[in-house]
């Protein structure tokens, strides 16, 4: 019977038990930064090991094997971001304010709370619970749980899924900032409509960058402090020699997602149709260099960070991790950098802003769809199935090359050939 690419089972057996190593374990972080996999081989006892080691896995405190600048750190941050966001949700405090003498039903004081008043009068009941459940209620939960994971006794494993998980929601958060951008750029360059940008604003974008920036901290300084296990492997190969056929579908699509985002970047996505108003075009490149000029650097940075730069990062550092050779150390840096990118990389969280103006578009501005929209979406499906199925063939081309690397007499770790 053979194992992994015809090396024979028996032979994998025999060299581990000469290692005195009865299963292996491999630590994957998915670059999508939504959960960590462990796999496990199952003991002798025909139990697996890694349920035995995290069921005796000892309960920790964070906080008190964190160095003090941290201890200091992420405290301010997250009472920072409460404070932010409390102000930004008071009833009073709007985040944009439009004036406009021909078309009254636009005038006003634009917020989160208005959004959900609009949404509920035209029985969108479905975006109503996405906004109140991210916007509204997911920031202080976020902060709570965070916390917790701090000063509360856990076991190492269930500490780092409640902040992977967090980690992973906290951009859909913004979800009201992006919506916010969207009837900003429709209706700057109209001569008859004054929009101003209001501190409510600035104040949820920081409380949920800032509560993102913690949250962060927090996984990396529990990941580092969690036993880390070095396994013998043959010697440092890039992982398409061990993927295949599965390496190369995923060099496809990560290459085509870079290419769509390229194009969403660069291709109209919406027209101005409304009445009386000028039909400006809008781009995502038009939009991030109008608010560069119009002394909105703040929004405009996150616009080009979030909706280019990091999704284009995280695509390519999964080419660098399929075809540059890696030891097993910096292989592992590189996925947790894929990891973190990813929880900041937001194509999904625009698209779905721009669906929700779209669906109250009937209370602003009508707008016609134009082929960058289209492209828009598709980068959401082609980045998003990148990292679905890079996940997959990396935990197994690790798997392959670290289970050829034991059955091999003589082999050395990565990490040990490196030193």
């Amino acid at each position: 019977m053979d194992g992994w690419d015809g090396v024979p089972l028996q032979a994998f057996i025999d060299a581990a038990r000469s290692r005195g190593v009865l299963y292996r374990r491999v630590d994957f972080t998915m670059s999508s930064g939504r959960a960590e996999k462990r796999q496990g081989m199952v003991s002798q006892h025909g139990t697996s090991s890694i349920t035995k080691t995290a069921a005796a896995s000892p309960k920790t405190r964070l906080a008190a094997e964190l160095p003090l600048w941290i201890r200091i750190c992420v405290p301010a941050l997250l009472i920072t971001s409460a404070v932010l966001n409390v102000i930004a949700l008071l009833p009073e405090v709007p985040f944009l304010i439009i004036d406009s003498f021909l078309a009254r039903s636009l005038a006003g004081e634009y917020s989160i709370l208005r959004v959900v008043q609009l949404l509920w009068e035209h029985n969108l009941y479905p975006l109503v619970v996405l906004v109140v459940g991210f916007s509204i209620l997911f920031p202080p939960i976020k902060l709570v749980l965070a916390t917790i994971s701090m000063y509360r006794l856990m076991k190492v494993p269930g500490r780092e899924r409640l902040l992977s998980t967090l980690g992973h929601l906290g951009r859909w958060s913004l979800l009201d900032v992006y919506v916010s951008l969207l009837l900003l750029l429709v209706l700057s360059k109209e001569s008859f409509v004054g929009v101003t940008v209001e501190y409510g604003l600035y104040c949820f974008l920081g409380a949920i960058v800032l509560s993102m920036i913690a949250g962060i901290i927090l996984h990396e300084m529990s990941r580092r402090i969690g036993p880390v296990e070095t396994l013998p492997t043959d010697h440092v190969r890039p992982l398409i020699v061990w993927a295949r056929w599965q390496g190369m579908v995923a060099t496809v699509i990560a290459t085509v997602a870079i290419v769509v985002i390229a194009m969403t970047f660069s291709t109209p996505m919406f027209q101005v149709d409304e009445f009386l108003m000028k039909s400006n075009v809008w781009s995502l490149k038009d939009g991030i260099a109008f608010l560069f000029t119009d002394g909105l650097q703040v929004f405009a940075s996150v616009m080009f960070l979030f909706l280019v730069v990091a999704p284009v990062l995280v695509m390519l550092m999964l080419l660098i991790s399929l075809y540059v050779p890696l030891p097993r150390q910096w292989r592992r840096r590189t996925y947790l950098m894929m990891r973190y990118t990813a929880e900041w990389s937001m194509l999904d969280v625009f698209s779905l802003a721009l669906v929700l103006y779209l669906s109250e578009q009937s209370n602003f501005v009508n707008l016609a769809i134009m082929p960058g929209t289209w492209y828009l979406f598709g980068s959401v499906v082609m980045f998003s199935g990148s990292v679905l199925w890079a996940e997959l063939v990396m935990r197994r081309a690790i798997m392959k090359r670290e289970a050829v690397g034991l059955a091999a007499p003589g082999s050395t770790s990565d990490d040990e050939a490196d030193g």
